[in-house]
């Protein structure tokens, strides 16, 4: 995780989130890249359309858009030296732009804000960020927008015992390790299965063959029985204590019921701690 990208829109949510890479990047000899992206005027309907015309009503704003990122990145890094940061200006439309960013500068995480939402509000209100992490090929890292940062002490992973899980352990524990942190791997079970039984021997058996592969002393397993997945899920910070949540985003298992590509993008909107998104095919 050296190449950090951090979209913002100058909002205090987006401030959080380029904190939060700044501090990744700073245990990690990282680069970040600060960026934000505008809709540019695409005829100036006053002189023509002439795309050397456009290019010269569009310049200011990129100019006063790069002297905004540079004081935010003067302002977030006072005191706080080591780390390089690129600002980058970028053009609408706004979620393909990023992808495009991320794979063109091969960035290897993108750090996001994300604001609370419920109903109606969710169509606007960090769809940005629920879209990108629906599409990206690499994981997203979101910040929800009333978290005040400290080192995670506790990582939570939540999974269904996946054959893609060692890719992801392997993410998650080199992020662990830059904080020492303790891993926790969870796996729900919703009690009307019938299964109890069957579905606990085959988590003691995945637990003791990510035990030996890894052989982490800070990796632990928990096997929860539950009536709703999906609301323990929604309030899983009133079961376990954790400072980051981890989930990898897969269109098919992975708690067949509830943990579907739709309900991983929804955990962006109710997440009390930062939610790390992980792409199966990373």
């Amino acid at each position: 995780m050296k190449r950090i990208l951090v979209p913002t829109d100058f909002s205090p949510t987006a401030e959080r989130a380029f904190r939060m890479a700044l501090d990744i990047a700073s245990k990690n000899k990282g680069t970040v890249h600060l960026y934000h992206i505008y809709a540019p005027v695409k005829s100036n309907f006053v002189y023509s359309d002439s795309e050397k015309e456009i290019r010269r009503y569009n310049s200011p704003t990129e100019t006063n858009i790069l002297k905004r990122l540079q004081r935010l990145k003067k302002k977030v890094m006072s005191g706080q030296a080591g780390v390089s940061v690129i600002t980058s200006v970028g053009h609408s439309p706004v979620i393909n732009n990023i992808l495009s960013f991320a794979k063109d500068n091969h960035i290897d995480l993108i750090v996001m804000g994300t604001q609370g939402a419920s109903g109606l509000n969710r169509v606007v209100v960090g769809s940005v960020a629920a879209h990108v992490i629906g599409k990206s090929e690499i994981p997203v890292l979101l910040v929800p927008e009333k978290f005040e940062w400290k080192d995670p002490e506790q990582i939570l992973f939540a999974t269904n015992y996946h054959e893609t899980d060692k890719k992801a352990l392997t993410l998650i524990l080199a992020l662990a390790k830059l904080y020492s942190s303790s891993v926790s791997v969870l796996h729900l079970l919703e009690t009307h299965s019938g299964q109890t039984a069957r579905e606990q021997n085959t988590f003691d058996g995945y637990t003791q063959t990510l035990q030996r592969e890894f052989n982490e002393p800070k990796l632990q397993f928990h096997f929860l029985n539950t009536t709703s997945a999906t609301e323990t899920m929604e309030n899983l910070d009133e079961k376990f204590r954790y400072d980051m949540l981890v989930m990898v985003r897969r269109k098919r298992g992975f708690i067949e019921s509830f943990f579907i590509e739709s309900f991983t993008q929804n955990m962006a909107y109710v997440t009390t701690a930062p939610l790390l998104v992980i792409p199966a095919e990373v």
